[in-house]
């Protein structure tokens, strides 16, 4: 079913580590006073245990229970919903960004490519290796989490594959806030097409996360940012705009990939 406009909503919460149960009712909470419907409900990363390293295989056993929670609310809500939950395939980890659709059918699993090794990610996480595109009411739409949004060329190649929203699952902390709002936005500049990021906010056991969940246009203006603490915040998109966009400036056209051939990496001298 292709549409002219999205209606997304972004379930900004914090996050208690290592509580799934916890976690869950808080979500269900926060969606009480929408009762306007959404076409897509995004979460933040690992939203329903944090980045509790000690316990992955009993939240990675919880993450099925997970799964039919989002299923109910996804059909009760007749909404596409998505989120970060920790996944085990055998003795290895990962942070996958599932999405599920309103008939209940899960058509994404994406295992987060880029580990945050400043975190240790890379320690207790394997990392996955195949980009993940999309159909969401006829649009294609690009998953990304969290430290992904550093590393322009996933955004592009998803770009090139036609994605025309990036949908950000992330828990972000306040000390790189100017980072997140930079880099979100250059990454709806550069490909021309919306970006709706859902970050957790509050206070976890090392670091505060700032929230700061937005949703931006194809030309780099905010259509929504979400107020300094815990809810549900919404605002609709106008599809036609990405067309729009690259009419006025037509980037794409004008891109030359035979000199984008750069070697993997260059020893700084």
């Amino acid at each position: 079913m292709n549409k002219k406009q999205l209606n997304i909503t972004l379930v900004q919460m914090n996050v208690s580590l290592g509580c799934p149960d916890k976690n869950l009712a808080r979500l269900k909470e926060l969606l009480i006073p929408i009762v306007q419907a959404s076409d897509i409900i995004l979460l933040p990363e690992l939203w329903s245990s944090g980045y509790d390293f000690s316990n992955l295989s009993k939240l990675a056993a919880a993450t099925p229970s997970a799964l039919a929670q989002l299923t109910l609310i996804a059909k009760t809500r007749k909404t596409c919903i998505g989120g970060s939950l920790i996944e085990k395939e055998k003795e290895r980890f990962y942070n996958t960004f599932y999405c599920i659709t309103p008939d209940g059918k899960q058509i994404a699993a994406y295992r987060k490519i880029h580990l945050f090794s400043m975190m240790d990610e890379d320690r207790y996480f394997s990392p996955g290796h195949q980009p993940s595109l999309i159909e969401i009411c006829g649009l294609k739409v690009g998953l990304l989490t969290c430290y992904d949004i550093r590393f322009p060329e996933l955004s592009r190649t998803l770009a090139l594959q036609g994605a025309q929203l990036l949908l950000v699952c992330a828990q972000w902390p306040r000390p790189r806030t100017a980072h997140w709002r930079a880099l979100l936005q250059a990454r709806a500049i550069e490909n021309q097409l919306f970006v709706a990021a859902c970050n957790r906010i509050g206070q976890g056991e090392n670091h505060l996360y700032p929230g700061n969940s937005v949703i931006i246009d194809p030309w780099g203006e905010t259509i929504l940012k979400a107020p300094q603490r815990q809810g549900a915040f919404s605002a609709a998109i106008n599809l036609s705009r990405v067309a729009a966009v690259r009419r006025t400036m037509s980037c794409f056209k004008d891109r030359r990939p035979a000199c984008y051939n750069q070697p993997e990496s260059q020893n700084s001298t």
